[in-house]
């Protein structure tokens, strides 16, 4: 089967599985070094934690007691989880016109009118859109799937293709 006719000669627009193989990567890189971090800040004050089980009307439930260090660093965990991704995504779309996992694959993100990469506004545009794209059930994202230009809706909103050389 020939590939889609894409934006230009030499490339192909991206379909959706290998956009999503390219972002299971980034998340790797991501969430392994948040992870570590997690553990770093939190599991040091779940030692500190004492908790029992206590019954009220017959019901069994956990009690703790030292919560107000945890929600701290749980505040702080939160905090990272969403500003990570954000200057990832954002920070290498704009100067890279590609993430680490898109560039693994072959990948690059471009302007449907130029066929050049995107400013740092634009891939902020786009990222707002990807989390827009992902709160219908993923439908946003999976859209790429049935596009013929296979352009998620953040891709719509932001004017942008993903690109494969042929």
């Amino acid at each position: 089967m020939a590939a889609p006719a894409g934006p230009a000669p030499g490339v192909a627009y991206a379909g959706f599985w290998i956009r999503f193989a390219a972002h299971l990567i980034d998340l790797v890189i991501i969430w392994i070094p948040l992870g570590i971090a997690v553990g770093f800040l939190i599991g040091p004050q779940l030692g500190t934690l004492d908790c029992a089980l206590v019954t009220v009307d017959g019901v069994q439930h956990a009690q703790c007691s030292n919560l107000g260090a945890l929600s701290g660093s749980l505040l702080i965990v939160e905090a990272l989880g969403l500003v990570v991704p954000l200057i990832y995504f954002v920070v290498l779309w704009g100067w890279r016109s590609q993430s680490i996992g898109q560039q693994a694959l072959g990948l690059r993100i471009v302007d449907v009118r130029t066929g050049a990469r995107i400013s740092l506004g634009r891939a902020l545009l786009r990222y707002v859109g990807y989390i827009v794209s992902s709160i219908p059930f993923s439908l946003g994202l999976m859209w790429a799937g049935w596009d013929p230009q296979k352009q998620g809706w953040h891709d719509k909103i932001a004017s942008t293709f993903v690109i494969r050389r042929l």
